[in-house]
């Protein structure tokens, strides 16, 4: 843990680095909240934000997915927001933003590391499918309706535990290599 932490202070020091992990988290967690059917389109215009059923925010709607509180409306977005879905997926893509931040250091100096140009980005690149793959495959292949979906939403609620695990060791690797170069 010690080395996770301080992997995130130094690419929380360098300005680039932040802003792509705040922009990997953010795209991440809309395009979870989308895919889970929290955001949508089909609002009527304006500003308009109602929260009436907070006591429902523990109540689980299935696997990893919990029931709304309030509804949020911006223009023509719908957001029902649930504030354990938005943190289950701030979390996720805030470990993924990580991940590809230490991943882009680990690339742009793998000899440094102790890493092979083709090793470093091989391991940059498998946080990135798995989160990916413990979300939005599953929700994709559902939202187009393809066959395989039925198969593949039947094992989405291990993928988000699971995913959840392996960012954090893959991050811990990434740390153990960029914190080991540094010192």
């Amino acid at each position: 843990m010690k080395a996770i932490a301080m992997m995130v202070a130094m690419l929380v020091k360098d300005p680039r680095m932040l802003a792509l992990i705040v922009l990997v988290t953010l795209v991440y967690g809309g395009l979870y909240l989308w895919l889970n059917g929290d955001i949508s389109g089909g609002g009527t215009g304006g500003w308009q934000a109602a929260f009436p059923a907070w006591e429902r925010a523990f109540e689980a709607r299935g696997p990893f997915q919990f029931e709304p509180v309030g509804l949020i409306q911006v223009g023509t977005l719908v957001w029902t927001f649930s504030p354990l879905n938005t943190l289950l997926a701030l979390m996720m893509g805030g470990l993924l933003g990580l991940a590809v931040a230490a991943g882009l250091k680990v690339w742009k100096a793998p000899r440094q590391c102790g890493l092979s140009a083709s090793g470093a980005g091989t391991l940059a690149g498998i946080p990135a499918l798995l989160a990916g793959g413990a979300c939005c495959a599953p929700l994709v292949l559902i939202w187009l309706g393809l066959p395989i979906a039925g198969t593949v939403a039947s094992i989405s609620p291990l993928l988000v535990p699971l995913a959840l695990v392996i960012l954090l060791v893959v991050l811990w690797r990434l740390a153990k290599s960029l914190t080991s170069s540094t010192s």
